[in-house]
C-alpha cells in the first residue's frame, strides 16, 4: 500500500518540547485551612442574623419611642416630620430586618436596604456640625461614628445579599 505524499505531513526540523518540571507538593493544609470553609458557611449566616437583629432591634426602639437616634432623624430631615414619621421608619427597619433574615427577594433587599443605610449618611452632608468634632472631617463625634459604622453594615448586607446560594437553600 501506498501512501500519497498529500497526505503525509512534510518532516519540519522543530525544537524538541522542553521537559515540565515536577509540581512541588502542596504544604499540609493546618488547622485553619481545614475549618475555614465551615466557618465562613456559619459566619455567613451569624453576619445575616446580626444584620437582621440590629434592623429589627434599632426599628422596635423607634417603634416603642425609646429609640436615642429619633431627635437626630427628625432634625436632618429636610420636611417637617409628624410624629408618626419615626415610628413608621421604625416599622420599615423591621421590616427590611426580617428581609434580611428570611434571605428571600435578595435582589430586590439590596437596593432597598442600600438606599436606607445611605440615607443615614445625609448626617454628614446636611448636619456636618453634629457630625463633626471641630468642623474637622477626621474627628467624629459620637453621633458621626455612629452615623460612619453604617459603612460596615452596608458592605455585610452587600455580603449577605449577594453571596451565591447553594442547592436547597431559599
Amino acid at each position: 500500500m501506498t501512501v500519497s505524499s498529500e497526505l503525509t505531513p512534510p518532516a519540519t526540523a522543530s525544537e524538541p518540547t522542553p521537559p515540565v518540571p515536577a509540581a512541588e507538593p502542596a504544604p499540609p493544609a493546618g488547622a485553619f485551612d481545614r475549618i475555614a470553609p465551615r466557618l465562613h458557611h456559619y459566619g455567613l449566616g451569624m453576619l445575616r442574623a446580626g444584620l437582621g437583629g440590629v434592623f429589627v432591634w434599632f426599628g422596635v426602639l423607634k417603634v416603642i419611642g425609646l429609640s436615642p437616634a429619633a431627635a437626630l432623624v427628625v432634625a436632618v430631615l429636610p420636611f417637617p416630620a409628624g410624629d408618626w414619621f419615626v415610628p413608621a421608619l421604625g416599622w420599615a427597619e423591621v421590616a427590611l430586618g426580617l428581609w434580611l433574615v428570611s434571605g428571600r427577594a435578595r435582589a430586590a433587599a439590596l437596593p432597598v436596604l442600600a438606599a436606607h443605610l445611605c440615607g443615614t449618611f445625609a448626617v454628614l452632608v446636611l448636619t456636618p456640625s453634629v457630625a463633626f468634632a471641630h468642623s474637622n472631617p477626621l474627628l467624629l463625634t459620637l453621633v458621626g461614628e455612629f452615623v460612619v459604622k453604617n459603612v460596615v453594615l452596608l458592605a455585610g448586607a452587600v455580603v449577605v445579599l449577594t453571596h451565591p446560594r447553594r442547592t436547597g437553600e431559599h
